[in-house]
């Protein structure tokens, strides 16, 4: 008998013979869409960043850097 494993994505118990259909029925669309989500936001992002003069440009560069140093 398979055994009940819990999904990655949603969280629910499936027989460990079914999870790999679970995930591909149920949760290729939501990861789609949240790719293309991200991509339009990251285009949105530089868009607005094209259009900042040279100071807010080096503002937004040292805020991002902060950001990576950050460990949370």
């Amino acid at each position: 008998m398979a055994e009940p494993v819990r999904c990655d994505v949603c969280g629910k118990l499936f027989s460990s013979r079914h999870l790999s259909s679970h995930k591909r029925l149920a949760h290729t669309r939501q990861q789609k869409l949240a790719a293309r989500t991200d991509q339009d936001a990251m285009k949105t992002i530089l868009e607005l960043y094209r259009n900042l003069t040279a100071e807010d440009k080096q503002r937004v560069l040292a805020e991002l850097a902060t950001l990576a140093q950050d460990p949370s």
